[in-house]
């Protein structure tokens, strides 16, 4: 038997009976290393359909009992045997007996091909449950009718002087959130290490999927100009999520304001609509938020100097694995 088979013997049952296998995909059930279940597929777990339309999001349902703190849910998915993604489960507010819960993930919608995908169960953001790369026979679903996996080429490297370097690393961004700022500009003054200024976050709402609410009062960029005109960004500030969970983050960024942008700032000028780039970081003890705290973010936007606004969209960072055409760790100097 697969650890993947669906098995009433291997999870414990919803409160009003029998798990039912009655959904659009066959139910199935795994088991993970700290003795929790998770199941999917079934009658309150419901997943995609067989076919699903051109460009449509596919949902998956996933429950996990017992729920302990740590916990979170992702599903791993590849279309026609591609790279592996993910898709971050969102836990629902609704508890399910016997201490279940129930994950909620997306899979974004695609142009065709065949959709292979498996819910991992992680415990602090690391996974202890089957991978979808170990897994001989995935759950899976086409998109559109005509679908069929498709051969992806391989390329070997090139070795040598001269050889065209590649990427190694495949990667992904998942988008968390959008956020508008506006600011209220304080002048520190000129020290050491450059022109001092504090932007005060006045007013600052996000809406998303995962971040969704606003920083609190006292969040600020206490920024820093060097004399080659880039800001240092240096924010520190704490969201307050609609559920009322609370995270607290800080970043480092740069905003570009141009080779005259030190001299400009001296003199209360700058570029009107320069680009702005942060790493942030999160923290949170909010349970279903947790994976949070091992995430590395990125944000990207736009400062609208004139009405002091910004204007930014948020992303989680996900390494994959190795490309196969990449080369493996090497000693210093082996050719």
């Amino acid at each position: 038997m697969s650890s993947t088979e669906a098995t009433n013997a291997s999870r414990p049952m919803w409160p009003s009976g029998s798990p039912r296998a009655d959904g659009p995909t066959p139910e199935r059930s795994t088991r993970a290393r700290d003795g929790s279940a998770l199941w999917w597929g079934g009658a309150d777990t419901p997943g995609p359909p067989q076919v699903v339309s051109v460009g449509t999001a596919a949902s998956v349902a996933v429950a996990v009992a017992p729920m302990r703190p740590g916990h979170s849910v992702a599903v791993e998915y590849r279309i026609n045997r591609g790279p592996i993604r993910e898709a971050i489960g969102l836990v629902e507010p609704r508890v399910h007996g016997a201490g279940a819960r129930i994950f909620r993930a997306l899979v974004p919608g695609q142009p065709d091909g065949l959709v292979e995908f498996l819910p991992v169960l992680r415990f602090a953001g690391q996974p202890i449950s089957p991978r979808l790369s170990e897994s001989a026979d995935p759950p899976h679903y086409r998109v559109g009718c005509g679908a069929r996996p498709v051969e992806i080429e391989r390329v070997a490297p090139v070795r040598g002087v001269g050889a065209a370097v590649t990427p190694s690393w495949d990667w992904d961004a998942r988008f968390l959130g959008s956020c508008t700022i506006l600011l209220r500009k304080d002048v520190i003054g000129v020290l050491p290490d450059g022109l001092r200024i504090a932007w005060r976050f006045v007013e600052a709402h996000l809406a998303g999927p995962v971040l969704d609410g606003a920083f609190l009062p006292g969040s600020a960029d206490w920024m820093r100009i060097r004399p080659d005109g880039v800001g240092i960004v240096e924010v520190q500030g704490c969201i307050e999520t609609r559920t009322g969970s609370r995270i607290y983050t800080s970043y480092g960024g740069v905003v570009d304001l141009g080779p005259d942008g030190y001299a400009r700032a001296m003199h209360g000028e700058s570029d009107p609509f320069p680009a702005f780039v942060g790493a942030p970081t999160y923290a949170t003890d909010d349970e279903g938020l947790e994976w949070l705290n091992r995430a590395q973010c990125l944000v990207v936007g736009r400062v609208d100097m004139k009405a002091l606004r910004v204007e930014y969209d948020a992303y989680l960072v996900e390494v994959r694995g190795r490309r196969s055409s990449a080369r493996p760790f090497e000693s210093v100097g082996e050719v």
